[in-house]
């Protein structure tokens, strides 16, 4: 394991995090105030977006990082969350208790993950619940954890995690309603979305260890165990699944565009959002790299055909049938059902990362059992 991967994602978390607290002042002294009026959406749409989008691409050239794993991490996090806190701000979606004052408004965004609140007696209004030692003894104890299995399952799997032979790229032009049917690609999709559920648990538990250390406040967990306790595809990317994501892409995409449309406009505008913005990651990853061949929009297909499932669900999920197999179906079934909405085509999502070297880059912030 090389200590340098893991200064390299610290180095760039402060230097972006740096540059994005210039633009939530902007934001909390322009925007906030001006919400509503064309200089919201000009300032919002025409100077914060842009920048947050174009600066990490400038300071990855300027550092010389290549290594794909801290390129994604350094784009992911602040500019991603910066992006779409900004949107919520313009059309009046941000928590409420975070425009209080700036320093709240700039908690808010530094924590990355959602801040637990609690009610203060004396003024009755919501405050951060403060961190005690167990808050920062319990994330690092399962960061040991999931170090640990991230290692013995790059060891296994790694860094293709193809186990099972198939001849599917999701990287190719083109879609090939073949794969639908190919269990092979189905088990292989199973695997890596395990080992992305293990990649994101454990670098958000790192995030919550840190903000909870240098900012003194509580936050929540990212991951609920989706992969094996999902009881349906909302529940899967509502309550389960990078909630950091999904709470950002909840207030900033979700509910501004359901305040104007519907609810099915409302969850396709959510997935494409999401589709762009993973499209966007991709572009700097591997902005770099000459010899990536990687076929964008599939991110995207694969985000518009989750919406498709998440829609149908809110139309008829209610239906007495899946009302029945929710109550008497085993849980484990239950959850396989689920996911098999959405692994037959995950490799549109996936490879991307596993053909192209992505996890590669990864093996050296982790302790691993080389093979001979």
């Amino acid at each position: 394991m090389e200590l340098l991967f893991w200064i390299q994602i610290l180095t760039c978390l402060v230097l972006i995090g740096i540059f994005a607290c210039i633009m939530w002042a902007m934001t909390y002294y322009i925007v906030i105030p001006n919400r509503g009026t064309l200089t919201s959406y000009l300032i919002g749409f025409g100077i914060i977006i842009p920048l947050m989008t174009m600066y990490p691409v400038w300071l990855l050239h300027v550092l010389d990082i290549r290594n794909k794993v801290v390129r994604f991490c350094a784009s992911a996090m602040y500019p991603v969350i910066t992006i779409f806190h900004t949107i919520e701000a313009m059309y009046g979606f941000s928590p409420n208790n975070v425009e209080e004052s700036f320093s709240h408004y700039a908690l808010y965004n530094a924590c990355i993950l959602d801040i637990q609140y609690e009610i203060c007696p004396k003024t009755d209004k919501k405050r951060p619940v403060k961190r005690t030692a167990q808050d920062i003894m319990a994330p690092a104890a399962a960061f040991v954890t999931y170090l640990f299995i991230m290692g013995m399952y790059l060891s296994a799997f790694g860094p293709l995690f193809e186990p099972y032979e198939t001849n599917a790229n999701g990287n190719e032009p083109g879609y090939n309603l073949s794969h639908l049917w190919d269990f092979n690609l189905f088990r292989n999709n199973a695997t890596s979305a395990f080992f992305f559920q293990l990649t994101i648990s454990t670098f958000t538990i790192a995030v919550s260890i840190l903000v909870n250390t240098l900012f003194g406040v509580k936050t929540k967990s990212a991951m609920h165990n989706p992969m094996f306790e999902a009881s349906s595809p909302s529940d899967f990317w509502g309550n389960r699944w990078n909630l950091i994501i999904h709470g950002a892409l909840k207030r900033g995409i979700f509910k501004p565009v359901y305040k104007y449309t519907s609810k099915s406009w409302a969850i396709l505008a959510t997935f494409l959002a999401s589709g762009a913005f993973h499209e966007y990651l991709l572009l700097v990853v591997y902005h770099a790299d000459d010899d990536a061949n990687i076929t964008f929009g599939k991110n995207t297909a694969f985000m518009v055909w989750n919406a498709g499932i998440v829609t149908i669900e809110s139309l008829i999920g209610n239906m007495f049938v899946f009302q029945w197999m929710k109550r008497t179906l085993p849980k484990q079934l239950l959850t396989f059902l689920i996911l098999s909405t959405a692994l037959p085509i995950a490799h549109l999502f996936i490879h991307p990362y596993t053909k192209t070297g992505f996890f590669d880059d990864i093996i050296v912030g982790f302790c691993m059992i080389k093979k001979a």
